[in-house]
């Protein structure tokens, strides 16, 4: 019993190494043989930002999200996607980008979708830093609520690597759905209240389907509740509907992951 217990914790030893290399690496090659290297994680929301306040205030003539800082609504709401979308595609093509070092031995495979998350969450500790200083700036001082984004980051988290594992499982054999996620991504960014709030969409009659549908909707206001002062526009129920569906989507990930994963090499 002895041997086996110290034969899984050397396992669990060697799997962790490995997904630390693996992080490590894909941390140094994002942004090797650039000028400005790390730098990048703070111009591109940044600048993202701009963009939209631009038009909102310039076009569109909007000066404010629902009585809310608009900075902060935007830069907040970019934040959460560019979390998901590099989770979400930097999971799903983790097997194929690794597929050499898949064929050469075997371990644990699962280790390279989570090692994808490793850059994702990099960028988004450099730019939540960022979001403070720009709350602060404005004078609008994180309050407790704080306490509550490891929770809804977690849930992103889950969800994103979720679905990350459910497209790398079917992207090995069936390249097509390579195609979807840009779309995804793409369309996703506006049907999701990522620069705008869901203040102009809860009074719709679909929108408690749109919940149902679109699980980054209540994790979205959930991470601007827990950013913004005084943020609050859907209850904890709508919040348990999306941090529901992550789990389920997460859990559907591992099955189907865990089911293909011994053919990954057949079709490499």
């Amino acid at each position: 019993m002895s041997f086996i217990s110290n034969y899984r914790i050397n396992q669990v030893r060697n799997d962790l190494e490995l997904l630390l290399i693996l992080a490590n690496r894909d941390i140094s090659v994002r942004y090797k043989q650039t000028f400005l290297g790390i730098i990048w994680a703070i111009i591109k929301p940044l600048v993202t930002m701009s963009v939209f306040l631009f038009a909102f205030k310039n076009v569109s003539n909007i000066k404010d999200l629902g009585g809310y800082p608009i900075q902060l609504v935007i830069f907040s709401g970019v934040l959460f996607w560019n979390f998901f979308a590099n989770a979400f595609q930097f999971s799903s093509n983790s097997i194929l980008t690794n597929s050499n070092l898949i064929s050469k031995v075997y371990f644990p495979r699962i280790i390279i979708p989570i090692s994808a998350l490793s850059v994702p969450f990099i960028d988004f500790i450099i730019g939540f830093i960022i979001y403070l200083i720009l709350s602060l700036s404005l004078n609008y001082p994180i309050s407790y609520q704080i306490m509550y984004l490891p929770v809804v980051f977690l849930f992103l988290a889950l969800f994103s690597l979720g679905l990350g594992l459910i497209f790398s499982s079917f992207a090995i054999k069936h390249r097509d759905f390579l195609q979807i996620i840009p779309l995804i991504v793409q369309y996703g960014f506006f049907i999701t209240p990522i620069i705008y709030t869901s203040n102009e969409l809860i009074s719709k009659s679909w929108f408690q389907y749109y919940l149902y549908i679109n699980p980054l909707v209540g994790l979205v206001e959930f991470f601007r509740f827990s950013l913004i002062r005084g943020y609050h526009i859907l209850s904890f129920y709508d919040f348990f509907i999306s941090a529901t569906i992550s789990i389920v989507v997460f859990i559907l990930g591992l099955f189907i992951f865990k089911y293909k994963e011994d053919t990954f090499v057949d079709h490499l």
